[in-house]
């Protein structure tokens, strides 16, 4: 705080200052506030995202249960028409030789 006096055009500082309470200010709630505000947002986001993975997962699994039941059905069936395969076969050869000839 300067004055300029006249012509002179001296600066001079004052000597005694106003006395004034000072104020309360609390600097970064708003900013605080604002953090916690959009921490709760993403954390809102990321339970959502989750819960959307989780579903999907879950959903993924169905499909390979079902795949893998499929498979076990495929297998099962071709192991028992091995098996019966394998047991005409054994039959046919001890069968005697003139019950597949034609005369």
């Amino acid at each position: 705080m300067t004055r300029k006096q006249g012509a002179s055009q001296r600066d001079t500082t004052p000597q005694s200052f106003p006395e004034v309470t000072p104020r309360a200010v609390q600097h970064g709630h708003d900013f605080q506030l604002q953090i916690i505000m959009e921490l709760q947002r993403s954390i809102g986001d990321l339970s959502a995202k989750t819960d959307r993975l989780i579903a999907d997962v879950k959903s993924q699994s169905d499909k390979v249960d079902k795949l893998r039941m499929r498979f076990a059905w495929v297998t099962g069936a071709a192991a028992v028409i091995g098996f019966l395969l394998a047991v005409i076969m054994a039959v046919a050869r001890f069968l005697p030789a003139n019950l597949f000839s034609a005369g």
